[in-house]
């Protein structure tokens, strides 16, 4: 019964993130088509809150820099208020940052600042690359995840690649995760089940991940076209006593192509990034 509802909610999240991007960007009408009956399925929202990006200080490369976004309500224009959100892993708003390229991705969180609807978070462009973020947090009202896709600037006049390659092997500070799925295919629409192993410089199994926004550790996917995102949360990861050194995990992708896949850990007071990447038939 724990694995059925755990699937469930991972394909309602996964439908959900694909049918708020179609709202916000371009696609083929084909592609149109089939996201259209995704949405029937996934019985969406639509989004009662509308984000902008108010100002943002200018772009340096390796410099830290503020942004501040703007919530409001669609129906009357208004501030969206601290009050009106839910806490979401114990945080009201969550922005995920990545470069075009795939190679940079960064997960911070906007607090409010003293103008009613207006969020201030700080990060730090690390690629000549345009950036987009993922804005997603939980009206009160609804009581379900809202997404939305926002322009952040860009380092380069020149549209950049993605950078699509295999990898299901990551090294950070000295720790090593390894990826293996189930399936030696990941085929679209087919549920893929996987587990990533930790293991510390001399090869021995790593437990000593530390909680972080109330899960030990979050995995986020997101295809190559930019329109189809999951974040999940691996099986037993809000465990207390689970910081390592195996977790397992279930994951829709519902298109083909290359997906980057990060995990996002806490390792000896640090907060860290574990990049992988996979092709989906």
């Amino acid at each position: 019964m724990r694995d059925e509802h755990l699937t469930r909610a991972i394909i309602y999240k996964t439908l959900t993130f694909l049918f708020i991007a179609e709202l916000f960007l371009p696609i083929s009408p084909e592609c149109r088509a089939k996201d259209s009956e995704r949405e029937s399925k996934s019985k969406a929202v639509e989004n009662l809150v509308k984000a902008k990006i108010l100002e943002s200080t200018p772009l340096v490369l390796g410099k830290k820099i503020s942004t501040n976004v703007e919530l409001i309500s669609k129906e009357d224009n208004k501030p969206v208020l601290p009050s009106e959100l839910n806490l979401d892993h114990t945080k009201m708003i969550h922005v995920l940052i990545f470069d075009e390229t795939l190679t940079d991705y960064q997960h911070v969180h906007p607090v409010p600042t003293n103008k009613s609807g207006v969020y201030t978070f700080e990060w730090t462009p690390r690629k000549k690359s345009q950036y987009k973020a993922w804005i997603s947090f939980i009206p009160l009202e609804t009581g379900q995840e809202e997404f939305m896709v926002v322009d952040l600037g860009s380092l380069s006049k020149n549209p950049q690649k993605v950078v699509k390659a295999t990898n299901l092997t990551s090294t950070v500070d000295g720790i090593h995760f390894t990826l293996s799925l189930d399936s030696p295919e990941i085929i679209k629409g087919k549920p893929t089940s996987g587990k990533i192993f930790i293991t510390d410089e001399k090869g021995n199994p790593f437990s000593q991940l530390e909680p972080l926004l109330g899960s030990f550790l979050h995995i986020v996917a997101l295809n190559e076209d930019f329109k189809s995102i999951s974040h999940i949360w691996p099986e037993g990861s809000e465990n207390a006593d689970r910081g390592g050194p195996e977790f397992r995990f279930r994951m829709d992708f519902y298109k083909p192509g290359f997906w980057k896949i990060w995990g996002y850990a806490k390792i000896r007071g640090k907060e860290v990034v574990i990049p992988f990447g996979v092709h989906v038939k």
